[in-house]
């Protein structure tokens, strides 16, 4: 096998998740060592081009930029945390009667943990997001709650999370051209999140959201449970398996979309 067709299949086990998966996992961007006063991030930048087949002389062709990058800094007493992902993927770029945007997802996130270090803590977070494949233009959010550090080991911990925020969406209906369906509500969330390291090679992460809020228009509640799982397993000193598993479902969409979506990811990382 070609290094190019290794890349090829690389690239199609990969990419499902990446393309799907947008579940805010806000752990895995915590910092939880005991020093203070320090910036810490990363950032990543991806494009590519490739094409397949739809025909003998019709070869479908992809555009795909993908952006992530978070950054933290921790004081003495409170933590700040700048969460980012966008992902665009474009399909028959080179053809305006073809061309076609598969997906354009992303969400910058702001939290701030004021007193990390206590076991009840506060936080305050604000979050701009948009998936339009699924038909969301637009989502902000602002609101504020507790944390609460249900345990805490040297490499493991559980944490739990309440509070109250303010939720504006905009959805296109999809059996509605050109209609934009928007919603205000005032939402209770909450959180619990875990993670534990089984033993030197095996490490596991994830966070599980609730959500829900009154909405007149319907005189009923709406429900969102989200939720995002990932397990590491190390293979060699410098090589690692990484699979994961998201999904979302919400009882009352305000526009009528699938209700329960879901993204499988697996890949590999190498650390040197």
């Amino acid at each position: 096998m070609t290094l190019v067709s290794m890349a090829a299949l690389l690239l199609l086990f990969i990419l499902p998740g990446r393309v799907q998966g947008q579940i805010l996992n806000i752990e895995r961007a915590r910092v939880e060592q005991d020093s203070a006063n320090y910036f810490t991030g990363k950032a990543g930048l991806s494009f590519s081009m490739f094409n397949r087949n739809a025909g003998k002389d019709n070869p479908n062709n992809y555009l795909q930029l993908t952006f992530d990058g978070n950054v933290a800094y921790v004081s003495k007493l409170h933590s700040y945390l700048l969460l980012n992902y966008y992902n665009y993927l474009l399909v028959n770029y080179d053809s305006k009667e073809l061309r076609n945007t598969v997906a354009s997802t992303g969400y910058s996130h702001v939290r701030v943990n004021f007193f990390r270090a206590r076991r009840l803590s506060y936080e305050a977070f604000s979050q701009v997001q948009a998936d339009k494949a699924r038909g969301l233009e637009l989502r902000t959010l602002a609101g504020a709650g507790l944390r609460y550090r249900l345990l805490k080991r040297e490499a493991s911990g559980v944490y739990l999370g309440s509070g109250l925020m303010h939720e504006h969406e905009e959805w296109s209906n999809p059996e509605e051209d050109n209609q934009l369906i928007a919603s205000n509500l005032v939402k209770l969330t909450n959180y619990v999140s875990g993670k534990a390291t089984i033993n030197e090679n095996v490490g596991a992460e994830g966070i599980a959201y609730y959500q829900v809020g009154y909405d007149k228009r319907i005189d009923s509640f709406r429900n969102r449970i989200s939720g995002d799982v990932s397990l590491q397993v190390k293979i060699y000193k410098w090589f690692s398996i990484r699979t994961g598993f998201s999904c979302t479902f919400e009882d009352k969409p305000i526009v009528p979309v699938t209700r329960f979506v879901y993204a499988i990811s697996n890949g590999v990382q190498v650390q040197f």
